[in-house]
């Protein structure tokens, strides 16, 4: 299924649930999106990261028998975002989107797709419960690489 928040002409993203590749997974029917808002970022970032399109905040019923659904986000790519970051239990914003955590980036038809997969109940799901909705508050955002990324300064090597 696919949502668009109420102001999509001011900010067009387009999220689709039960999704493989930005398209729609039939192993995923019945997944339904049931509530997207936009609103301000949150005041304390991490330093650098930036969310041109505010947080996102939506709702989602997972299909018959799935613990997990897999999200598509499609965005302007002119926003510069490098991923979709949410929040873990801890506080902590990780990249959904990223390889590491079995997302990614890809550009297609003009949009820039921000795919994720996020586990009912799990560390990305705001209600911490395993109960056939997740709710997910989270962000397109860039951010610079943090200290784990950078390579080491030329001066400081032998």
């Amino acid at each position: 299924m696919q949502a668009q928040p109420a102001d999509a002409a001011s900010s067009p993203v387009t999220l689709v649930v039960g999704s493989q590749d930005g398209k729609l997974d039939p192993d995923s029917s019945g997944a339904r999106i049931t509530g997207l808002e936009q609103e301000d970022a949150p005041a304390q970032l991490p330093q650098g990261m930036e969310m041109p399109l505010g947080l996102l905040r939506f709702e989602a019923t997972l299909a018959p028998g799935h613990s997990s659904e897999a999200f598509s986000l499609s965005v302007d790519p002119a926003l510069g975002v490098g991923g979709y970051w949410a929040r873990d239990g801890t506080g902590t914003w990780v990249n959904l989107s990223s390889a590491p955590c079995g997302g990614q980036v890809a550009s297609e038809g003009g949009q820039l797709r921000l795919d994720f997969e996020i586990a009912d109940g799990g560390p990305f799901d705001a209600d911490g419960q395993a109960n056939g909705v997740i709710t997910a508050p989270g962000a397109a955002a860039r951010m610079p690489l943090s200290l784990m990324g950078q390579t080491p300064d030329a001066a400081g090597s032998l």
